[in-house]
This record gives structure tokens, C-alpha cells and sequence, in this order.
């Protein structure tokens, strides 16, 4: 059975990793599916995969730069004039965001990073509450939060505190938005294979239950429950789906401060843009600054 049939759909970050799979598993499962990413090239490239699947009646893609209102609403409308409505938003998109000490880190990178990983939850939920608070069953809000948003240690400070900040929006927008029967829940992935984090995990150790990389299908899967009518009562929660890591926080701050320091985290400086498209800029820390 189809468990989103002629559901409509907007996914974020629809061009590669968590995005991409959500989006082609969501149109397996009957969904009318928006795919917005910023970088055009590997939106049409997942765009192709869609027609091959015969698909593509189905689908349709928007260019949006999630930082910005107007690209945001530009894209909940699309969803609206192309399929006539909205049932789902997965506020996907996200980049690694700012990196490097408390004392180097460039104030403009830190509002880049909260403007992407933070500030589009809220825009997407913004315009896409006005159009769910129409639909007799309400909506479903998905946000891809973080593991690094629930402790120390577990990721860079930008991309930590921001993942933290989705975490409490979805409990703050369940409780205002539940009368309406929109649910707003978070799903905070933990060490998943996509091109964000590849070049992170090549050579790590993995000390948690379930010894294996999760893969983007896993976090797919998540969303897809929580798109579906099968979760009507659930509301306000962060959906771990981690391989249990986050069972022993100790082990999780310590594995992830010997990561970092492997990777010489505390002596760079820069902008992680992820698979944006847009370039990445990384710097060394000289010895005197």
C-alpha cells in the first residue's frame, strides 16, 4: 500500500543524500513531491533518476536558496499552484556551517549558518502552517535536526547550537500549531553516509550498538512514518536514528572530541557549504593568531 498517496510534498536538499532518497522514497509511496536544493546541478541530476522511474508526472523542482524568505515562499507556493495544495514539509537542507575556535569563527559565517541550518525551519514552517491550517487533517512538518544538537562535543559549535535550536522549535510549533492538527517533529540522524559528512567518516571508529554507518535511506524511512497518517498522534519529538550512539553520551563526546582532534578541528577556520555546490573555504590557524 502507497502511504502518502496523493499527499503533496515539499523536500529541501532534494539534490543529494537525506533529500534525495526522502524525495524519490516519498513519490514511491503516492506523494506529489517538490524537490527544492540550491545546486542545480545535482537537482536535475536526481530530477533524471525521477523520470527514469517514470516518475516525473509527479514531481517538479524549485530552485531555492533556503536562507532567503522570499525563495522560501516562492516554494511553498509552487507546491500549491502546481498540485494544489500542501501536506508535508520536510525542512531538510543544511550545510556544516561555520567551523574553527570561539575565537576565530567570522560573525558573518555564524549568521550564514544559522540562516540555513535554523532560520529556514522556521520560514518553511511559517509559510507552510498557512497553507496546512486550510487542510481539514492538518500537515506534517519534518525538520532534520542532530545528534550534535543534543550534547557537547558531538559536532562543530554553529552547526551544535543551531541543531539544538531545531530541536526546541518543533516542541515550541507542536504545541502552538497541534490545535490544527499539524504535527511538527524533529529526526536527528546520527553518523549517516551522505556527501556531507563522507569525507568525516572515511577513517572513523564506530563505539555504539549497532556497529555500521547508517545510510540516507535509514533517515527516508524515518520521514516517511512521520509524513504518513500512521503517526497522527505524534507530535513535538526528535526522532533519533543514530545506531543507538547516543545511548552512552560520555563515549559519544569523547569519540567525537578524538574525531575532531584527529582531524585538526581546533586549528582550522572556515565555512563548511556541504553540497551546496557553492565552494567550501578552510583555513589553517597560523601558530601566532
Amino acid at each position: 500500500m502507497k502511504r502518502l498517496q496523493d499527499k503533496v510534498a515539499v523536500v529541501t536538499g532534494a539534490g543529494s543524500g537525506i533529500g534525495k532518497e526522502t524525495a524519490l522514497l516519498f513519490l514511491e509511496h503516492g506523494a506529489k513531491v517538490v524537490l527544492a536544493d540550491i545546486n542545480k546541478d545535482s537537482l536535475e541530476e536526481t530530477f533524471e533518476i525521477i523520470k527514469q522511474k517514470k516518475l516525473d508526472p509527479d514531481a517538479c523542482i524549485s530552485i531555492t536558496d533556503v536562507s532567503l524568505e522570499n525563495d522560501i515562499r516562492s516554494m511553498i507556493d509552487l507546491a500549491v499552484d502546481h498540485f494544489g495544495g500542501l501536506d508535508i514539509l520536510f525542512n531538510n537542507a543544511g550545510i556544516g556551517g561555520a567551523v574553527g575556535p570561539i575565537t576565530h569563527i567570522d560573525g558573518d559565517e555564524w549568521d550564514k549558518s544559522f540562516q540555513i541550518l535554523l532560520k529556514s525551519v522556521f520560514l518553511g514552517s511559517k509559510y507552510a502552517a498557512r497553507i496546512m491550517k486550510k487542510n481539514a487533517l492538518g500537515g506534517s512538518i519534518i525538520n532534520t535536526a542532530s545528534i550534535a544538537g543534543m550534547g557537547g562535543g558531538s559536532g562543530p559549535l554553529a552547526y551544535s547550537a543551531a541543531k539544538a535550536g531545531v530541536i526546541n522549535f518543533c516542541k515550541n510549533a507542536a504545541i502552538e500549531l497541534g490545535p490544527n492538527k499539524i504535527r511538527v517533529n524533529a529526526i536527528s540522524p546520527g553518523t549517516i553516509n551522505t556527501p556531507l559528512l563522507a569525507t568525516a567518516i572515511e577513517d572513523s571508529k564506530l563505539d555504539q550498538p549497532i556497529e555500521d554507518f547508517g545510510m540516507p535511506i535509514d533517515i527516508a524511512y524515518a520521514a516517511l512514518f512521520l509524513a504518513s497518517d500512521e503517526s497522527r498522534f505524534v507530535t513535538g519529538i526528535n526522532l533519533c536514528v543514530d545506531g543507538g550512539l547516543t545511548l552512552d553520551n560520555s563515549g559519544l563526546m569523547l569519540d567525537a572530541a578524538e574525531h575532531y582532534a584527529k582531524m585538526g578541528i581546533e586549528r582550522v577556520v572556515g565555512m563548511n557549504m556541504g553540497s551546496t555546490g557553492i565552494e567550501s573555504v578552510i583555513t589553517n590557524l597560523e601558530e601566532d593568531d
